[in-house]
């Protein structure tokens, strides 16, 4: 795979996000649907590295206003912001989208 311009890093809310999503999957029996999503979450993050518009800008106006972007996984939302001087990716989020996730990031 070649290299990207841009460094991705998941923030560590986002990381136990992701491991609660894969943990919720194994203890409904589905080691199946765990390897599935976390195919798909790595995939997406490898896309938003290597494409970091890809994703479409959140439609909450507070979040969209301040950079945030998400790529939607199954039911899950990845919400992440370009920081382009820098070249990072920055995945601050991954939530079930039936989160009421701009009260998350009211604090932001």
């Amino acid at each position: 795979m070649e290299k990207s311009e841009y460094s991705i890093d998941y923030l560590s809310a986002a990381r136990s996000d992701i491991a609660g999503i894969i943990s919720n999957f194994v203890m409904l029996g589905s080691t199946n649907g765990a390897q599935r999503i976390r195919k798909k979450i790595v995939k997406a993050g490898e896309q938003i590295q290597f494409m970091p518009y890809s994703g479409t800008v959140v439609p909450d106006g507070e979040m969209a206003k301040n950079g945030y972007r998400m790529v939607v996984i199954e039911k899950y939302l990845m919400f992440y912001k370009v920081l382009e001087k820098s070249k990072m990716v920055i995945v601050y989020r991954v939530l079930d989208g039936r989160t009421d996730y701009p009260k998350l990031f009211e604090t932001e």
